[in-house]
């Protein structure tokens, strides 16, 4: 066993132990001579014991014996009293069938209650039930009389058995009086021996039990009549007769049945525990079995009542018994008191030197004796008077040459002194107690200690435990808790703490302290679409690039996800700020190499100056996100400072979010339409849907306004499903009108297109608007289509399977290549509008053109040309071999009203022969 060293406690068995000198046992024969003086009174507290239980135990038998008979002797007199009982019902049924068979019928029961018979209040009714169950004549009252007993299972039972023996039913509850009924049954025959009806005696079943003497059972005795159907006939406990409703036996005992489980014999005797009866009492139960009838009679005696007075005398012997024994108890306390305190002080000297033993050896502290050493009235030094063999471990050396020496021999001379003041405190104070980095001059390592000096009188208990491996775990925690695990940089709780920390030093000291708010621009497209693992890599990457682009004394975090912070310490003024912010985005502005090639991400800042723009951490934080915000808005790769304007934009922006929110949920938009015609004829081919927002105050919102919010907020993907439903609904809404529908092509976002699980939502839309997926073109970015090759080809797959064709949307400006296109079977490819706009201006242009379209007409893809707004870039679009066109030269985005027009007319909406530049429609939506 070991506990932590007490210094006061050890000091004292130290000084104790000293004057001890060695012991001897005492002879073999006295231990045993003091033993056998205790084990004397003892002993005839035994016997006394043992005496007490045997007389109990004798008249216990005794107890029994006479229940068992006084059992027997009732049971017996009641099974002769029950034959005589069932043998007058029996005579009496015998008599009414015999009158009622020779009279053929005429027997009239209420003449015989008039002359005297069956007045007895034992019979409750006598009555001739005829084969039908009804009553034919009665003992009872005419309206009792009445009583059909079709039913009954005793009549049932008559039928079938061709028998004149009298049967007894098992009891049953008066609708009337509540009481228990049981009623003696026998057939009658017809002349020609058929069934006839029945001869009914009903008594109540305290008939049964009317037996019961108080003075030979007692008041809660026990009386029961049980059939060899298993069912109680009668039974009584004292006055309480047991009904139906109210049950004497909580479960009933087969008689006769030795087969059977839990079975008993006709005749016995035997203790029924409390769970047989309903008061919970124990009882010595004797039954018999009728000779002449299916019947079992038992008698019980209650051990609770008729062993009260032996108790009482029993209670008498307990209460001489305990007496007795607490005299030899008391006589054996003082006798080994004496004897205890023979051994005691020799005791005590052994536990001293066992204590001592374990205090100083078995304990993890390390323990010394120290005796101050003065020099003209002041303690120098201190002589290690003992210590055991982990204190003279922690010192680097064994315990034989540490004993004796001068403790200052194992210090250098710096953290002597410091110790030295240590336990000058012990010594003025009486304790002293503090945590420290101990390293004595042969100790292999430095280590921490808890220190804990005791004075007692004029010397010192130290006590010393090795917390190194707390401490480092300690350590350890504590870079975790403020470490980022992904980067290795310190994360949001250390630069909250840190960050705190500068600005109050800055405050003392009057310096500038910048924050920079820093957000990779293009992050989330790495991991859209190339996956998690490899935007780890970009994060980590990141990281480095930040480290080296700062000065020493500046600090980087990272605040989670793509955001980190840096805090420049003793900036000069902004231009110093704005030279390390764009050598960060210098740095960061190079591809990273994380994926399969090099990914442009860039980076945007936003910056607030201490004390300018805020005095607390927080604030400062704040205002730096918002400029981080405003950055990324006005061109991303760049940095802005914070002013107040910034917020108030910041701040019409979340409500704009907020109001697109409920926007979605209130259905504010409507689609409009823009048409692709065909490039030779001009005929229309196919609608593009664009969403507009109809704002209840602002009216029709751009969707410049909204759609980068919407992307942003991922909101895009409600607002992406309403768009797709609503054009659903619209074409077939045209069907219904009569008008031929051309294909509506609809724009899915990235986001979507990622997470929204477009062929599911497409499914839907055209199940519930019951219309053709020729009808129905999806447009997807070339960004939708970056990530796992798998993956992407089997949302194309799932899509196409439906019947709907998938367009390239604004081909030539992002990430894809030529290979990527291949790859992934699509059906049209839309080329975005910058590179339209110069082809009537320079060669190279028609030239760059010339290739998309020879590429996809390869691939089997038609080409779109977005933008189109001039007859000369028609005219030079048809002879590179573009099929569509889509642009303000055929339309712009026109109302479904102004679409439904189109469709209703002409669908010829540019005619390609006329040289100036020509609308069939000309609106100014």
């Amino acid at each position: 066993m070991r506990w932590p060293l007490d210094p006061m406690r050890v000091l004292s068995i130290f000084r104790h132990s000293r004057s001890i000198k060695p012991w001897h046992s005492e002879r073999t024969g006295s231990r045993w001579l003091r033993f056998l003086w205790c084990l004397l009174p003892l002993s005839a507290g035994a016997i006394l014991w043992v005496s007490v239980d045997k007389e109990m135990a004798k008249e216990r038998l005794s107890f029994e014996q006479s229940l068992s008979s006084g059992a027997q002797s009732i049971a017996s007199g009641y099974a002769q009293y029950l034959t005589r009982s069932i043998d007058q019902m029996d005579q009496v049924t015998m008599q009414l069938k015999y009158d009622w068979e020779s009279s053929n019928g005429a027997l009239d029961l209420r003449k015989l209650v008039i002359r005297g018979m069956f007045t007895s209040p034992q019979y409750m009714e006598v009555a001739i039930i005829d084969r039908d169950g009804s009553v034919v004549t009665s003992t009872a009252s005419p309206s009792t009389a009445k009583a059909k007993y079709a039913g009954r299972s005793f009549l049932a039972w008559h039928r079938r058995n061709i028998s004149s023996i009298v049967r007894i039913s098992a009891p049953e509850a008066d609708a009337e009086t509540g009481k228990s009924l049981v009623r003696f049954t026998r057939r009658l025959d017809s002349p020609d021996d058929d069934f006839d009806g029945v001869v009914m005696v009903t008594v109540t079943s305290d008939y049964f039990s009317a037996f019961y003497d108080a003075a030979a059972l007692g008041g809660k005795g026990m009386l029961a009549v049980v059939g060899d159907d298993g069912r109680i006939r009668a039974a009584r406990i004292g006055n309480a007769i047991s009904y139906p409703s109210k049950a004497t036996l909580t479960q009933t005992p087969r008689f006769g049945l030795p087969r059977e489980a839990q079975a008993f014999p006709s005749n016995g005797e035997t203790w029924f525990g409390p769970q047989w009866f309903a008061d919970g009492d124990r009882r010595f139960v004797a039954w018999r079995t009728l000779k002449a009838y299916p019947m079992t009679v038992m008698a019980g005696i209650s051990e609770s009542e008729q062993i009260a007075p032996l108790e009482n005398k029993w209670r008498t012997y307990r209460q001489i018994r305990a007496a007795a024994e607490a005299a030899i108890l008391a006589l054996t306390v003082v006798l080994a008191y004496v004897l205890h305190l023979v051994e005691r002080r020799k005791m005590r000297l052994r536990s001293v030197q066992a204590a001592y033993r374990l205090a100083t050896e078995a304990g993890e502290e390390g323990f010394y004796m120290l005796h101050p050493l003065r020099a003209e009235g002041r303690i120098v030094d201190y002589r290690i008077l003992d210590c055991n063999e982990r204190g003279a471990f922690l010192l680097g050396k064994g315990k034989k040459e540490v004993l004796g020496q001068a403790l200052s021999s194992h210090y250098q001379a710096e953290e002597f002194a410091r110790l030295l003041e240590v336990y000058g405190h012990a010594m003025e104070r009486g304790s002293y107690r503090e945590e420290d980095e101990f390293q004595p001059i042969a100790a292999p390592a430095v280590r921490w200690v808890r220190r804990k000096a005791v004075r007692s009188g004029g010397d010192l208990a130290v006590t010393l435990r090795d917390i190194s491996d707390a401490k480092e775990q300690e350590g350890k925690l504590i870079r975790l808790a403020n470490t980022d695990e992904l980067t290795g940089l310190p994360n949001r709780t250390w630069f909250m703490k840190s960050f705190e920390a500068t600005i109050v030093r800055a405050q003392e000291k009057q310096e500038i302290v910048a924050l920079l708010f820093i957000d990779l621009d293009k992050f989330k497209n790495v991991n859209d679409t190339l996956g998690h693992a490899t935007g780890d890599k970009v994060l980590q990457e990141a990281a480095g690039r930040l480290r080296q682009a700062l000065r020493p004394t500046d600090h980087v975090a990272r605040l989670g996800g793509d955001e980190f912070t840096v805090v420049l310490q003793q900036a000069r003024d902004d231009d110093e700020i704005v030279r390390i912010a764009q050598r960060i985005l210098a740095a960061l502005a190079q591809p990273f190499h994380a994926g399969a090639g090099a990914m442009e991400v860039g980076a945007s800042i936003g910056i607030s100056v201490y004390p300018r723009d805020g005095m607390t951490a927080g604030k400062l934080l704040k205002h730096a996100d918002i400029a981080m915000y405003s950055a990324k808005g006005s061109r991303r790769g760049t940095y802005s400072f914070y002013r107040q304007e910034l917020y108030d934009a910041l701040r019409t922006r979340i409500n704009m979010e907020r109001e697109l929110a409920e926007a979605i949920d209130a259905d504010q938009f409507v689609l409009y339409y823009q048409p692709r015609v065909d490039a030779a004829s001009g005929e229309l081919l196919s609608l593009e849907a664009l969403v507009r927002w109809r704002h209840p105050l602002r009216g029709m919102v751009p969707p410049l306004e909204f759609i980068p919010i919407a992307e942003g907020t991922g909101l895009i993907t409600k607002l992406g499903a309403l768009v797709l439903d609503k054009s659903c609904q619209q074409i077939a809404q045209w069907r219904a009108e009569g008008i031929s529908p051309v294909p509506v092509s609809v724009n899915v976002s990235a986001v979507q297109f990622q997470y929204g699980d477009v062929h599911e939502l497409l499914r839907r839309c055209l199940r519930q608007s019951n219309i053709s997926p020729e009808l129905i073109e999806l447009e997807i970015t070339e960004s939708s289509m970056l990530g796992e090759h798998a993956t992407i080809a089997g949302r194309l797959a799932a899509i196409r399977e439906l019947g709907v064709k998938m367009a390239v949307d604004d081909f030539g400006t992002g990430y894809s290549s030529l290979s990527q296109l291949q790859r992934l079977d699509m059906d049209v490819l839309k080329v975005d509008r910058v590179f339209t706009v110069d082809l009537d201006r320079t060669a190279e242009s028609r030239v760059l053109f010339k290739a998309i379209v020879s590429m996809a007409h390869a691939l089997g893809m038609r080409v779109v040309a977005e933008g189109v707004e001039t007859q000369a870039q028609a005219a030079i679009l048809r002879e590179l071999g573009c099929d569509e066109l889509q642009g303000y030269l055929i339309s712009k985005p026109v109302s479904p009203d102004e679409t439904r027009s189109i469709l209703r007319r002409s669908r010829q909406l540019i005619s390609p022969r006329n040289e100036e530049r020509t609308l069939r429609l000309a609106t100014s939506g």
